[in-house]
């Protein structure tokens, strides 16, 4: 069975109406008469910085040399650090690179540090913590912070009837009128963000951005002292039961919403049939969820593509120090990434790639880049701007709020909720206490605990190599994008037009030239220019002959993320298909699909994200994935006029394959049938719901709907693809957005 890893996501896949249509085919010619090189113009236009002037070069494959170096990195700063980061961690090595950065700034070297708000927002005490050590020369900012319009949906949902005086059909729309309102003035000035909150919004948010379903369901039916009777308001009896309900329903409610995997799928179907499945019993309460949620916010589409790219992530990967030294690449701030095997790390070991570049001189252009995001107003929130729109404090005091109620449940004491929860929450203060304390523990432990190998020496660059950095960025013209069109790549999408460039022009080259590429990346479900541009390569619609085309990645036990073969090998069997139909001659390049084996230790698993273009090379954070494109920011450097560099990798990658047991070829098996495909896929579905339903098992008739559901989403997926592959511009859209959360 072919197997294929997935991109982390908070959203699952699209289900319904829009799925189970179906896409008109525009077919396009996809190779010009003429075609003239592209990736020359798109390096001198498209590129944030470059060519850097380079000192020194080294490629990381091995997560000790790759921490060490960024730990010689910190330690030698001057006078700045700037720092870009999906995930920074609160474990054993993290503690190392936390503390180096608050030795730096105590020595009077500026920190700033832009972590992504989804991943980073459990952390929020600790960051807090961290800008506290830094004696004012730290700085932390969260990046993708709630917009407006999420900030009034979070008001809606916490507002009841009872508060603006209303009932009935009218409460609805009482409710919007009073929180439109209460933003009037954003709404005047053109504001896109706000710190300010209403009803219990940001009570919402921080459940929301804690992922705390009880606290969320707290929110909701406590945020503003809302009792059952208000809340039951359209039932004839409002009763403890319902309230009850009302929590188990607002709970699944958040994790169809914002869950991905198997939990986001398994509660989309639960909501689409709760009214058949308990009827009467839940019809009252149903109607009241659907009172108190915006399920289909009526007035404003700007409001759905916000919630459509709430976790669009900033995925970059990036330590400059005093602007003239930088290392990138795939490793985040994690356990997972700076250490081999150990009883330390009990999750993932990931197998990655990082660059570290000293350069010659300064280059202000890459600073530049850091601060276009540092200063991106409506996206990133200082710490000071979350703690008025989403403060933590009752969040990480919910064990006392709870303990609270309890103990106050049946007391006439109007005091004695509040005494009760001053005694058992802690201070801002203690919790800070309990931060420094956690730090130093997990120092101790570290440097007790684990012992670096011996690591292989990086790879060196060619001092005479010619690199470019390149991002993915979330603006278009000084203006937040959400995603882009089919062909728009360089309007922000710079790297994936770097890479069609590549693709492009390799086809191009003469017989001298290198004819192989090579994608070694973690997580492969192509966006559909991708597909496109590998279809036209192996169909023989460019002409390739002679090229091959490596596709390196996960197998379904090495990947740590792996729902995404739900789909990408329903993808793949697309493109087997369509080359099959073509019938491709001597002009088309040949393909071959490797998987890595588990090996002899099962955690090791790919997060590289690399790729080959004959002589060049592009190492980075950005996947060959829907989400890459469409949602997340990325950043990486081009590599040109560096042969032995790209040799040496190239001998890497060769010896790796040749060893015996460690990487599968299952070219010959993407076309196979789709009832043995379908059946391998219930199959899968039947593994994930092992892994990952935990206690809230479903019923029969549950995993029967929730198997049909992902055959008609797999076959979507394949449809959509053979009409990529056909060129058709309609269909490769529509593939973008559906599952653009991949």
């Amino acid at each position: 069975m072919m197997k294929t890893p997935m991109k982390r996501n908070l959203f699952i896949l699209t289900l319904g109406a829009t799925i189970m249509l179906g896409a008109c085919s525009t077919v396009g010619s996809l190779n010009p008469l003429k075609a003239k090189p592209q990736l020359d113009n798109v390096v001198a236009a498209q590129a944030s910085a470059g060519p850097l002037e380079l000192s020194e070069g080294r490629a990381f494959l091995d997560n000790d040399a790759a921490f060490a170096a960024k730990l010689r990195l910190i330690e030698s700063a001057r006078e700045s650090l700037d720092l870009a980061y999906y995930i920074f961690a609160d474990d054993y090595s993290s503690s190392i690179l936390t503390q180096a950065l608050i030795d730096a700034a105590q020595r009077g070297v500026r920190v700033r540090l832009l972590v992504d708000y989804f991943s980073a927002y459990k952390d929020l005490d600790r960051y807090t913590w961290l800008e506290q050590q830094g004696a004012g020369r730290i700085e932390v900012r969260f990046y993708n912070r709630p917009t407006l319009d999420i900030i009034k949906d979070a008001a809606y949902l916490t507002l009841s009837c009872a508060d603006v005086g209303a009932s009935g059909s009218a409460c609805d729309d009482a409710k919007f009128a009073a929180v439109e309102r209460h933003f009037a003035t954003e709404a005047i000035s053109g504001q896109t963000v706000t710190n300010r909150s209403y009803a219990g919004s940001s009570l919402f948010l921080s459940g929301l951005y804690g992922k705390n379903t009880s606290f969320l369901a707290y929110a909701i039916t406590r945020g503003q002292a809302i009792d059952a009777d208000a809340l039951g308001s359209s039932a004839q009896d409002a009763t403890s039961t319902q309230a009850d309900q009302l929590k188990r329903l607002g709970k699944l409610y958040f994790q169809a919403r914002y869950r991905g995997g198997v939990e986001g799928l398994s509660a989309r179907l639960k909501l689409g049939y709760v009214r058949f499945a308990y009827g009467e019993q839940v019809n009252p309460v149903f109607d009241t969820v659907n009172a108190l949620l915006p399920l289909n916010r009526r007035d404003s589409t700007q409001a759905r593509q916000d919630w459509d790219y709430l976790t669009e992530f900033l995925h970059h990967k990036f330590l400059l120090a005093d602007e003239g030294a930088l290392i990138l690449g795939g490793r985040n701030v994690e356990d997972a990434y700076h250490m081999q095997p150990n009883p330390l790390s009990s999750k993932y070991i990931f197998m990655d790639t990082d660059v570290g570049l000293q350069l010659a001189r300064t280059d202000p252009a890459l600073a530049t880049s850091f601060d276009r995001l540092w200063q991106l107003r409506s996206m990133v929130a200082t710490l000071d701007d979350v703690r008025q729109h989403a403060p933590n404090d009752l969040l990480v005091n919910f064990d006392a709020v709870q303990a609270a109620q309890s103990t106050c449940q049946t007391s006439t004491d109007a005091r004695c909720f509040d005494r009760e929860f001053d005694r058992r929450a802690r201070t801002l203060a203690q919790r800070m206490q309990a931060e420094g304390e956690r730090h130093r523990a997990h120092l101790t432990r570290y440097q007790q605990a684990y012992r670096a190998a011996r690591t292989p020496a990086p790879l060196r660059i060619d001092a005479e190599a010619r690199i470019h950095y390149f991002e993915n960025l979330p603006t278009r013209n000084g203006q937040r994008g959400y995603g882009v069109d089919h062909g728009g790549e360089a309007a922000n999408k710079h790297i994936h037009a770097l890479w069609r460039a590549a693709l492009h022009d390799i086809c191009l080259a003469d017989a001298s030239s290198s004819r192989e590429v090579v994608f070694h990346n973690a997580y492969l479900f192509l966006p559909a220019n991708l597909l496109q541009d590998i279809g036209a390569m192996l169909d023989g619609s460019r002409n390739c002959g002679g090229l091959t085309l490596t596709l390196l990645t996960n197998s379904l036990e090495t990947t740590d993320l792996n729902v995404v073969n739900l789909l990408a090998v329903w993808q793949l069997k697309a493109l087997a298909d369509h080359l099959r139909e073509r019938k491709p001659g001597a002009d088309a390049a040949t393909l071959r699909y490797l998987e890595y084996q588990p090996g002899n230790d099962s955690r090791l698993s790919l997060h590289s994200k690399v790729m080959l273009f004959g002589d060049d090379i592009f190492i980075g954070s950005a996947n060959a994935d829907v989400r890459s494109l469409m949602m997340d920011s990325n950043n990486g450097v081009f590599i040109r006029n560096a042969p032995a560099f790209v040799r040496e990798y190239r001998d890497t990658l060769n010896t790796l394959i040749a060893t015996p047991g460690r990487i599968a070829d299952h070219t010959a098996t993407l076309g196979r049938d789709s009832a043995e495909l379908q059946m391998q896929t219930n199959q899968m579905v039947e593994l994930l719901l092992a892994r990952y339903a935990g206690d809230d098992r479903l019923s029969d008739v549950q995993r029967r709907e929730l198997k049909q559901d992902v055959a008609t989403t797999t076959q979507r997926v394949y449809t959509l693809s053979r009409e990529i592959l056909r060129g058709s511009r309609k269909a490769a859209d529509e593939f973008n957005a559906l599952f653009k959360a991949i």
